[in-house]
């Protein structure tokens, strides 16, 4: 049997504010962000700061509105949105914080380096609050899966949480790349964290014509050419480690869960459908 030695039994929420800035990866706009504390079951609340009234958007599963090249939060009712959450919220799982107000104030979160490495670095340097109640912890006690044309997600009993993905692309720096990754908070901040975000140089102009990756730079993605990467890599298996980073990210959405993932070539809307399953356990 598997045991989370580091898996904490209670909701936590960060002790101090803290403050951070940068580009938008696909809106190219500079954005600023201030993470305050919450009350515990609050759970993880966006705040638009820059629109009237500041209205929220709660970062779960029913919020999703778009898994078109990331995971975009919104309020259904008025429309208000928050793209590119996945990174956040791969961090917020990793240092599991449960309760946390997120004031932001413009429609994206900030690319930074492209991986969730600098939201590390930030909580590292803050105090994390025992706020003394239970955490709300999802068990899968009976398999299930999502099936796509060339993709296949499923989560299945486990005591713990693993993930296994497999991703498979026609470039030779890429080719098939394995990662198996079991509950440690040390691998998942050492080993896929600094992973970051990737994209091929022959789809640059079409993704700024749809008014993506407007903000995308060298400083926040990696790029492959037909045969390397302009920039290097920071591990070998730098891009199915970011996978990885991604799906924890959105799986976050519905709260800390038990169970073991098999992920092949599976994206953000893979990672939506399986969540709108977990989340009817």
């Amino acid at each position: 049997m598997k045991v989370l030695s580091e898996f904490k039994i209670e909701q936590h929420t960060i002790k101090d504010t803290a403050l951070i800035d940068g580009i938008g990866l696909h809106s190219g706009n500079e954005i600023k962000i201030q993470f305050k504390s919450a009350p515990r079951d609050t759970g993880i609340v966006f705040v638009r700061t820059d629109l009237k009234g500041s209205p929220k958007i709660e970062a779960n599963v029913d919020s999703v509105v778009s898994t078109n090249r990331s995971t975009t939060l919104g309020n259904k009712k008025n429309g208000i949105q928050i793209q590119t959450v996945e990174h956040l919220m791969a961090a917020l799982y990793a240092y599991q914080i449960d309760n946390i107000i997120i004031e932001i104030d413009g429609p994206e979160l900030p690319a930074l380096d492209g991986s969730a490495r600098v939201y590390g670095q930030l909580f590292d340097n803050l105090e994390i609050e025992n706020q003394s109640k239970k955490r709300d912890v999802i068990k899968v006690k009976k398999g299930f899966f999502v099936k796509g044309k060339d993709s296949y997600l499923g989560v299945f009993p486990y005591d713990g949480f693993k993930v296994n993905y497999l991703i498979k692309y026609n470039h030779p720096l890429i080719g098939t790349q394995y990662f198996e990754y079991e509950y440690s908070k040390d691998t998942f901040i050492k080993e896929i964290m600094p992973a970051r975000t990737f994209g091929f140089k022959s789809e640059v102009e079409s993704l700024k014509k749809a008014g993506l990756a407007l903000g995308g730079s060298l400083d926040n993605a990696v790029l492959l050419t037909e045969d390397s990467t302009v920039n290097k890599l920071r591990f070998k298996d730098e891009f199915v480690k970011h996978k990885v980073l991604d799906l924890v990210g959105d799986l976050y959405l519905n709260g800390p869960i038990q169970c073991e993932v098999i992920a092949i070539r599976s994206g953000h809307s893979d990672n939506y459908e399986i969540n709108k399953m977990i989340k009817k356990i």
